[in-house]
Order: C-alpha cells, then structure tokens, then sequence
C-alpha cells in the first residue's frame, strides 16, 4: 500500500541527477516543488565544471555531489540511497517550466493504473540529431519485449518503490533508461507512455553532439546485447 501524507495525498520523492546544468536547475526545482504532493526533491550534482551544485543550495532541495562525473546512472543511485517514499519520479535538470507537466506522469501511478509511466515529448518540426539511437533502443527493446516504445531514451519518468525494490539500482552509462525500460518489463510491471507538453537542450550536430550520440549508442548496445545474451527474450 502507498503510503499517504497527513492530507492523504500519496507522497513522492524526486530524484533530478544533473551535470553543467547552472542555466535551468533552480526553476525545475522551483517548478517540481508546485507539484502536488511532492514531499522531498533530491539533486544529485554529478561532478559539475560550473555553478549547478551552488545554484541547487539555494533551493529547498536536498543536494548530493559526486566529486567527478561519474554518469546518469551514477548519480540516480547516490540519489536513491535518500528516498524516503514509496513513488518515485525522475527528471532531467534542464526541462525547467515544463516539470510541470509531471503532473500527467504521476496519476497513473498514484492511482494503480501503471507501475511506471515515460513522458513522450513532442514531435520536433527540426531534428536535432540522425536518430540513430532512438532506432537502436527502439528496435533492441521491440526484440526483447516485443512492444514499441515511442520515448525509450525519455529520463522522465515515475517508477513505484515496489519496482526499485526489484531492480535493486539503475544502471550505469547512457543505457539507464532503456536497462530500466527492460527490467520493469522483465519483472511483469506495466508501463504506459504519456503524452507530456515537456522541453530540454537537445543535443546539436556539433562535434560534441557527435561524441555525446556515440557515447549514447554504445551504452545502449551494450545493455541490449546483455540483455539477449541472459536470455530475456
């Protein structure tokens, strides 16, 4: 059973990991504290160059660091070991206004219709990259599965404490959303897709574009071909 505040709204804790994000982290905080029944918001600087860890101080969060950059996954697993609630979201630093939108994430979950739910952005007029690891995680992840996911690289996300609980920590790399998307799924959980109005920097056809997609397209490889190899499907 979910445990419930004072006011009997079903409390939520949030995990934001965040690397060089000084530009929009103090409003996502701020926006994700309008939530409703947001109980703790933890910030989880992972080894930043410029001021995110300084910026997150001044909010309500609670703010964790990693004394270098250690990834995604990483950080979420720092983050993880302060949870005090049984729902969990998780959002990327830079979405800023647009946290709001979580709210859309959130019921389903709180209301028992989904164990975890992933926010799928809007369709963009420009690409801001090839698609090729969106292709991958979606093709790798139709294999295991057998079901289309639209949003597999979505960080956006609300899991119940019942799921972490089973996955026991998230994985390491650029991987960690579509290693989370297959062990929910392996353990029998539902997961629903939700339309959300969210925005973020999406990552450029510049040389660090580049470098950040490879980096990206290797980890998520790399999770899909462990993923065959125990036998999944």
């Amino acid at each position: 059973m979910l445990r419930r505040r004072s006011d009997n709204k079903v409390a939520v804790s949030v995990l934001i990991p965040a690397f060089n994000e000084e530009k929009k982290i103090k409003l996502t905080i701020r926006t994700v504290f309008e939530l409703k029944g947001i109980s703790e918001v933890i910030v989880i600087d992972d080894g930043s160059k410029d001021k995110t860890y300084q910026k997150a101080l001044e909010t309500e969060a609670k703010v964790l660091q990693l004394s270098t950059n250690q990834g995604k996954g990483a950080a979420l697993n720092l983050g993880l070991q302060e949870v005090q609630e049984d729902i969990i979201l998780l959002l990327d630093a830079d979405i800023g206004r647009s946290a709001k939108e979580a709210d859309k994430l959130l019921a389903p979950v709180k209301e028992r219709r989904a164990d975890m739910t992933v926010a799928k952005f809007p369709e963009l007029d420009k690409k801001s990259g090839f698609g090729l690891v969106k292709g991958l995680a979606t093709w790798g992840l139709k294999g295991i599965t057998g079901e289309i996911f639209l949003a597999p690289l979505s960080g956006q996300r609300v899991i119940s404490k019942e799921i972490v609980n089973n996955i026991n920590n998230f994985a390491t790399g650029f991987g960690v959303e579509v290693a989370l998307t297959i062990a929910v799924w392996k353990a029998g959980f539902s997961i629903e897709e939700i339309p959300v109005n969210m925005t973020h920097r999406f990552t450029g056809r510049d040389f660090k574009g580049f470098w950040h997609r490879g980096k990206q397209f290797k980890d998520i490889l790399t999770v899909l071909a462990s993923a065959y190899i125990r036998g999944v499907n």
